[in-house]
């Protein structure tokens, strides 16, 4: 029979004390959650407006965000994330470099016991515990639909976003639905363009006018950046605002081309409700509730994810100063900035 000395006994109850001392340091009460954020890149910048309207959020409910920055490395995200989960979060936002790589991150943070909300970019292979997203099908209709109100008959060249991206997949499926499937008009360029691209935009929007002597009537392109280099091509054989061109995210520069007439319109995603959703889940599924926000289910390969739809909506000429005035976050951009210093037509 084995006799469990003093010194045993006080080593075990130490032990014991200091496991439990780590676990309440390393998750916040129910009522101050510690919530994991994993950013795609910093590049874009809505990014930073995202954030901003998370951590209002989270001051708001009591939570308190980490949050790291992948600079677009799957291999370097996977590792941050590595990092946040060893600091034991009560959730994690996840905005994946790569939709498909992501499944082993959420993978790891289910096996450590951590709810993940995907964020803007979902996950192919593994399942989300809830999923904040732009309405991607709208956006896709949207950019589509104007470039066939323009040019019902037209020639139309597709500048779809990453591949590895399930937003320029699901941009993508509306194209084929109102575009490629449509008879009555001709796609004479249909391709992803790997990390959205300017400067292959470009290329690939040369190529085109060269390969159709310019006899082009819209470039559909799935984001700003992309646009911007479009537009570049587009200017250089005096075609700029003489062909539809699509975007998304009303970046202040395409703001710019969209007032000159150059870019015909851009989508802009209420930045608000998408940033204050996901951390209103998070903290939901931290406390172990169900996130009481209007939900909708989305399957992108892994099982239907409750998913909470965010509004967008075109930006044109036509609404570009209401816009400016009311529709854009506080610091995003400014009349002047748009029109010219003094030569806003906003009132």
């Amino acid at each position: 029979m084995r006799h469990t000395t003093p010194l045993l006994k006080f080593l075990s109850a130490a032990m014991l004390m200091a496991a439990t001392l780590s676990s309440s340091l390393a998750h916040a009460d129910a009522k101050n959650p510690v919530i994991a954020v994993a950013m795609k890149t910093q590049v874009q910048r809505r990014w930073a407006f995202d954030i901003a309207a998370m951590q209002r959020e989270a001051a708001a409910l009591g939570a308190k965000l980490i949050v790291q920055w992948a600079n677009d490395n799957p291999v370097l995200q996977a590792s941050q994330v590595e990092n946040l989960l060893s600091q034991q979060p009560d959730a994690l936002i996840l905005v994946p470099v790569d939709s498909q790589a992501a499944g082993r991150i959420v993978n790891s943070a289910h096996q450590a016991g951590v709810p993940v909300v995907g964020y803007d970019i979902g996950v192919t292979t593994a399942k989300l515990d809830y999923f904040v997203m732009r309405n991607n099908a709208l956006v896709g209709e949207l950019q589509a639909k104007g470039a066939l109100e323009k040019s019902p008959h037209g020639t139309f060249a597709l500048m779809k976003g990453d591949p590895g991206n399930d937003v320029a997949q699901t941009i993508s499926k509306q194209y084929d639905k109102v575009l490629v499937q449509d008879k009555d008009v001709k796609v004479v360029f249909d391709q992803f363009v790997r990390g959205w691209d300017p400067k292959l935009a470009l290329s690939n929007a040369e190529n085109v006018l060269s390969a159709q002597n310019d006899k082009i009537d819209g470039f559909v392109t799935s984001n700003d950046g992309m646009a911007l280099g479009v537009a570049q091509a587009l200017k250089a054989r005096n075609l700029a605002g003489k062909v539809y061109l699509s975007g998304l995210d009303a970046d202040p520069s395409s703001l710019q081309l969209i007032a000159q007439g150059v870019q015909t319109m851009s989508v802009w995603t209420d930045l608000n409700d998408h940033g204050t959703s996901a951390v209103k889940a998070a903290v939901a599924l931290a406390r172990k509730e169900k996130p009481a926000i209007s939900t909708t289910d989305v399957n992108l390969g892994a099982g239907a994810v409750p998913t909470h739809l965010v509004n967008v909506y075109a930006v044109t000429q036509a609404n570009l100063c209401k816009f400016i005035t009311t529709g854009a976050p506080k610091g995003w951009v400014t009349a002047d900035e748009v029109y010219g210093a003094g030569k806003s037509q906003c009132k």
